[in-house]
């Protein structure tokens, strides 16, 4: 179904701004901004400064999706406590069976990124995903502005603004990382929306395909550590450290 040398020649490269550790555990300040981070990128997500909505990114444009569910344009100065962004890399695309959910897409791309790196296991493999198309059964989610003292990602997730929708076309864009619970990256398939009207989004809770096209790059990580005046950066090679 795929060519192996070839997806095995495309890789492009994601950088992590911050542990999903830190952000865990309420570190919702800025570490970089829109401008920063999203510089020549495929496409990407984050959380906005102090927890001020979910980020969404593709086609060379950022986007705050704030508690009351209409996208705004992100501000190149928009501060970023956690993103996460690809560049380059060849696309590979595949058609989506109607009907698939995300369980469902999580396994396409485990065979794409598979096909692509045989020699590796497929719990190591890291790929940006993009998938276009109609949907039905999508609850998207964002959360309210938060202020000092931070509460913990759990308790503001408890008090999250979910958005339903039976129909909905857009694009939604994210990475599926190894199911490693190692407090790093957010395990499995990480997905944010955003509508083809421009009208709805945020993070992708549920969906179920009416019809759409997948497209999956694979990538090398860098997780770059900001929190507490780290400067290093933890590489993590595909396959080499198993992100």
């Amino acid at each position: 179904m795929f060519d192996p040398a070839l997806a095995a020649a495309a890789h492009g490269h994601i950088t992590q701004v911050d542990t999903f550790t830190d952000l865990y555990r309420a570190h919702y300040e800025a570490h970089t901004t829109v401008a920063e981070t999203f510089r020549d990128f495929t496409l990407g997500l984050g959380v906005a400064e102090a927890c001020d909505g979910e980020i969404v990114a593709f086609d060379g444009k950022a986007w705050r999706v704030p508690a009351d569910g209409y996208p705004v344009s992100a501000e190149p100065s928009l501060g970023l406590p956690f993103a996460v962004v690809a560049q380059g890399g060849m696309p590979i695309d595949t058609p989506v069976p109607p009907g698939s959910t995300m369980d469902d897409i999580t396994t396409l791309v485990a065979d794409v990124v598979t096909a692509g790196d045989l020699a590796q296991p497929t719990e190591h493999l890291v790929a940006a995903v993009r998938i276009d198309g109609v949907f039905t059964d999508v609850v998207l989610r964002s959360e309210h502005r938060q202020e000092p003292p931070y509460p913990p990602l759990p308790d503001v997730l408890s008090r999250e603004v979910r958005f339903e929708f039976p129909a909905w076309e857009g694009t939604l864009v994210g990475f599926r990382f190894p199911d490693a619970q190692d407090g790093v990256v957010i395990p499995g398939l990480h997905l944010h929306g955003l509508s083809s009207d421009r009208n709805s989004g945020g993070h992708c809770h549920t969906f179920t395909v009416a019809h759409a096209i997948l497209t999956v790059w694979l990538d090398d990580v860098v997780v770059t550590l900001p929190h507490e005046g780290l400067a290093e950066q933890v590489r993590a090679r595909l396959g080499d450290n198993g992100v």
